[in-house]
């Protein structure tokens, strides 16, 4: 419909030809983009003659993704993915761990993975997700110096309690909030790295040196 444009200009003349684009039969030589776009036609018209997406002449492409996607499912827990300022990497690790998806000890075993299931930073319980977000020692005082820091005191509780806490700060504007939920991120991150530094390089720093490295982060992304 942008008559004015170059390329629109280009379909019309050469694949369009004054025929109706939501009627007329895909053209040959189109590109897979093209070919992409011409093939929505049946989407939309499942909805509609494609009129209901057309406002003062023009064509609303938000209007015709809020239709396609009306049923989609809300994804949870997306604003502590989405909203936060932490680094990207421990971001994508976090949210691989909401899903349960890191590969954990638990998981490797189920997989089929020959190792020892003893969590790596305490050297007493099992490892898995719940033990190693907070209930590990070593994880546990990690995060408590930096709640601590942030002057929250209280003990750390279990794994959902906690991501869910985090959720909800992340909803927020307020700056304590935000810290705090990038606080979380970056926490869950920093464990993760202990844990893997332990397993392949029998490393692992001390939990005071672990939860400073993870307040300067915060601290300059803030």
């Amino acid at each position: 419909m942008k008559q004015d444009r170059l390329w629109v200009k280009w379909m019309h003349t050469y694949y369009i030809h004054q025929r109706d684009f939501w009627t007329m039969p895909v053209p040959n030589g189109l590109t897979w983009s093209m070919r992409k776009i011409w093939h929505q036609r049946e989407l939309l018209l499942q909805v509609g003659d494609g009129s209901q997406f057309v406002v003062a002449g023009k064509f609303k492409i938000h209007k015709a993704y809020k239709q396609l996607h009306q049923s989609g499912v809300q994804v949870p827990r997306k604003r502590l993915i989405c909203n936060s300022k932490a680094s990207p990497k421990s971001t994508f690790v976090v949210w691989l761990a909401v899903q349960n998806r890191l590969a954990t000890k638990d998981r490797l075993i189920k997989w089929n993975v020959s190792v020892v299931s003893t969590c790596e930073l305490c050297k007493q319980y099992d490892e898995d997700l719940n033990h190693l977000f907070f209930s590990c020692k070593f994880s546990s005082e990690v995060w408590q110096l930096v709640l601590n820091d942030m002057e929250i005191h209280r003990s750390g509780l279990q794994w959902h309690e906690e991501v869910d806490l985090a959720v909800k700060k992340s909803r927020s504007s307020k700056k304590t909030d935000t810290t705090y939920a990038m606080a979380f991120i970056e926490t869950v991150y920093g464990i993760w790295l202990q844990r893997n530094s332990q397993i392949f390089s029998s490393k692992v720093d001390p939990p005071k040196v672990v939860a400073n490295r993870i307040l300067f982060c915060v601290a300059c992304r803030q």
